[in-house]
């Protein structure tokens, strides 16, 4: 199977590399505008520098390869960025993932796309499938615009929302869990807020169920988020005690103090049932998410 991964410098790539690394029938094409690193693999593995506003280039690389599937991990996710650079929001969370769902359709390819919770208000959080989209900052309105155009091209295509994602890997900008680390290795007071809720995602599942979807040849609309559901404070505690840095210097936070300029669903997050029933398994809570993490930094001296 010959498999095209976009953004393929970052966290969820990664993840997905790490775990294609053992599959010799598989053949990928890593398309990124960064650096891409990757261990030794047993798939046969191309790499091409090209940028996702470098549309007939893609294109092209992308007819060259032939793939049968393309992982699109693209995506603006800085939320307060979205509010402000609006072109780039558009260009990367809707424009980019519409070129890719024509190139889909055309050629026959299972597009398979990621988006957000953000996409919800978060009044009502968790959220299953069934569930309006009503999203209330820019962010979540270009992942929405990015989740239609995909549908209403009618590619074959699986689109999975998640949130909060963590892992090791990747060349991105640090997820939360780094933020919260790093901050408290260095005796920085950090403030989190109390009433930001979700269930914080590990990269490891989201990318064991991309592959288990595209293997079984899955599909639609899907849910992928972490076992436990909690506030971003109490993750923020529980990073702390699991990498033996100050959680003192956590304090917590009512979002309108923090001063954000894009507005957050409150109480958000993802119901994962439909996915898990189909996939047969459970995904990780945060004890076992972080478990993973550390046991990764540990191997590579950070900790």
């Amino acid at each position: 199977m010959k498999i095209a991964i976009t953004g393929a410098s970052g966290k969820i790539a990664s993840a997905l590399l790490e775990a294609y690394r053992t599959r010799r029938d598989v053949e990928l094409l890593l398309l990124s505008s960064k650096t891409v690193t990757f261990d030794e693999c047993l798939c046969t593995v191309h790499v091409e520098n090209v940028a996702p506003h470098e549309t007939e280039r893609y294109k092209q690389t992308l007819k060259t390869f032939r793939p049968d599937a393309i992982i699109n991990t693209i995506g603006y996710t800085d939320v307060d960025g979205c509010e402000t650079n609006r072109a780039l929001a558009q260009l990367l969370n809707a424009q980019f993932p519409e070129m890719l769902a024509r190139y889909a359709r055309t050629f026959d390819v299972h597009l398979v796309h990621y988006s957000t919770d953000y996409v919800f208000d978060g009044t009502a959080g968790p959220y299953d499938e069934a569930q309006l989209p009503n999203p209330i900052n820019y962010y979540g309105k270009t992942k929405l615009a990015g989740e239609n155009a995909i549908r209403s091209l009618g590619c074959r295509h699986t689109i999975i929302r998640t949130n909060v994602v963590y892992g090791f890997g990747g060349s991105a900008k640090s997820d939360f869990v780094e933020w919260v680390i790093r901050s408290c290795s260095a005796n920085l007071p950090i403030f989190v807020a109390t009433d930001q809720l979700s269930n914080p995602t590990f990269s490891g599942d989201i990318a064991w169920a991309t592959i288990a979807f595209l293997d079984k040849g899955k599909m639609g609309l899907f849910h992928v988020g972490g076992a436990d559901y909690c506030s971003r404070y109490d993750f923020a505690r529980a990073i702390a005690q699991a990498f033996d840095v100050r959680d003192d210097l956590i304090t917590p936070i009512a979002t309108a103090e923090l001063g954000q300029k894009a507005p957050r669903p409150l109480r958000a997050g993802l119901v994962s049932l439909k996915a898990e029933v189909i996939l047969g398994r459970r995904f990780s809570g945060i004890a076992e998410g972080l478990a993973l993490y550390r046991r990764h930094f540990r191997n590579k001296g950070k900790g």
